[in-house]
C-alpha cells in the first residue's frame, strides 16, 4: 500500500514537472517563431534582433537540459519479483483480455462512443502483445476489417491460452511444493526485496548522477571542439597574412601582431578552462558513481550474509565465511596518517596544477620584462 502511494507521489510530481516543461518550451518556441515571422514585415534593429535569437535558442537549450534532468523519466531495475509477481501479472493480462473482448463485443453492436470504446481497447493493447508484434501498437482499422478484427481475436486467444498455461503451471507448482522449499523461495524472496528498497534511493541517486555526467561531458568535448575552431581559423589567418606579407622585400612583424596573437590564445586558453572544468565535473561524477555502486555490493553482501544465516546450522568455517561476507567493504576507510592510492593521486594532480599556473604566471612576467 504504502508502495502504491508512493508510486502516485513520483507520477503526480512527475506528470507537474512535465506540465511545466510543455508550457515553457511551447512559449519560447512561439516567440521564435513569431520574432521570425514579424522580421519579414517589420525592420528590426539587426544586432538586437540576434541578441533575441540567441537569448531564445539559449533558454530552449536549458529547458532541454532540464527536461533530461528531471522530466525524462529513470528506470530502476529490480533484482528479483518471485514467483507471486508474475502470478499476479499473469492474472492482470488475464483480466485485460477479458476486458478486451467485451469491448469488441460492446464496440459491434453500439453506435456511439466508438472513439471511447477504441482509446479503452488501444490503452489495453499496449500492455497485453510481446515486443515487435504485428498488434503490439494498436490500430483503429482492427475493429473496422473483417480480416485484422480476426487475426486480433486469434492472436489474443493464443495468448490467453498462453497465461492460462503459466497460471495452472505455477498453481500446481505451489501445491506440490514441499514446505522447506516454499520456505527457501520466500526466503529468497524477503531477501531481494529488501535489497532493491535498500538500494533504491542509491540506485536512483546514480541514475541522476549519470544524467548530469552525460550533460557535462557533452558541454566539455563542444567547448573543446568551439576552442579547436577558433585556434584553427587564428592560425589560418595569420598564415595568410604572413603569405601576404612574404612578397615584399621585407616582413614586417609589428607589436599589434604579437598583442593580437596573444589575445586569440588567451581566448582559447579561457575557453578551454571552461571545458577543463566541464570534463572534471565529468570524472568526479564517475567516481562518485563508483562510490554508490560499491555501497550497493557492500549492501548486497552484508544482506547476503544474513540471509545464509536464516535458518541454517552454521559450522565454524561457515561462520568464518559469512563473518568475511559481513566485512566487505568496496569504499575503504583509512585509519588516522594512514593513505590510499586515491588519495595520492588527488595530491599528484593538485601539486601537478599548482606548478603548471605558477610556471604560467612566471613566463608572462618574463615576457612582460
Amino acid at each position: 500500500m504504502q508502495e502504491d502511494v508512493k508510486k502516485r507521489e513520483v507520477a503526480f510530481h512527475q506528470a507537474k514537472r512535465s506540465r511545466h516543461f510543455m508550457f515553457y518550451i511551447s512559449l519560447m518556441g512561439l516567440i521564435g517563431v513569431a520574432v521570425f515571422v514579424t522580421s519579414y514585415f517589420f525592420t528590426f534593429n539587426s544586432d538586437l534582433y540576434k541578441i533575441f535569437l540567441i537569448a531564445d535558442g539559449f533558454a530552449i537549450v536549458t529547458l532541454l537540459i532540464y527536461w533530461y534532468l528531471q522530466v525524462k523519466p529513470i528506470y530502476i531495475s529490480t533484482n528479483y519479483q518471485g514467483d507471486s509477481y508474475y502470478k499476479d501479472r499473469a492474472q492482470d493480462k488475464l483480466d485485460m483480455i477479458n476486458e478486451i473482448e467485451e469491448a469488441i463485443s460492446i464496440y459491434a453492436i453500439e453506435k456511439s462512443n466508438l472513439e471511447y470504446l477504441e482509446e479503452y481497447i488501444g490503452k489495453r493493447t499496449e500492455d497485453i502483445f510481446p515486443y515487435d508484434h504485428d498488434f503490439e501498437t494498436f490500430d483503429k482499422s482492427v475493429l473496422t476489417d473483417s480480416t485484422k478484427l480476426q487475426l486480433f481475436k486469434s492472436s489474443l486467444k493464443s495468448i490467453k491460452e498462453q497465461v492460462n498455461k503459466r497460471l495452472t503451471q505455477s498453481t500446481f507448482k505451489e501445491a506440490n511444493q514441499q514446505p522447506e522449499d516454499h520456505e527457501k523461495d520466500k526466503s529468497t524472496q524477503r531477501m531481494m526485496k529488501l535489497i532493491d528498497i535498500v538500494t533504491s534511493r542509491l540506485k536512483n541517486e546514480i541514475a541522476q548522477l549519470s544524467k548530469r555526467a552525460d550533460i557535462y561531458i557533452v558541454f566539455g568535448s563542444a567547448i573543446t571542439m568551439m576552442a579547436g575552431l577558433f585556434l584553427y581559423f587564428t592560425v589560418q589567418e595569420f598564415l595568410e597574412l604572413y603569405n601576404s606579407k612574404a612578397g615584399t622585400d621585407k616582413i614586417a612583424w609589428t607589436m599589434y601582431d604579437t598583442l593580437a596573437i596573444a589575445v586569440r590564445f588567451s581566448i582559447v586558453l579561457f575557453i578551454e578552462v571552461f571545458a577543463f572544468y566541464y570534463l572534471r565535473l565529468y570524472r568526479n561524477i564517475m567516481e562518485n558513481i563508483k562510490f554508490y555502486q560499491n555501497e550497493i555490493t557492500n549492501i548486497e553482501m552484508k544482506i547476503l550474509s544474513l540471509h545464509t544465516l536464516e535458518g541454517e546450522k552454521c559450522n565454524e568455517s561457515l561462520k568464518i565465511l559469512i563473518t568475511e561476507l559481513s566485512q566487505t567493504e568496496r569504499n575503504f576507510v583509512i585509519d588516522k596518517n594512514k593513505t590510499t592510492v586515491d588519495i595520492e593521486k588527488s595530491k599528484l594532480e593538485s601539486d601537478f596544477a599548482k606548478s603548471s599556473t605558477d610556471n604560467i604566471v612566471k613566463m608572462v612576467k618574463a615576457i612582460r620584462r
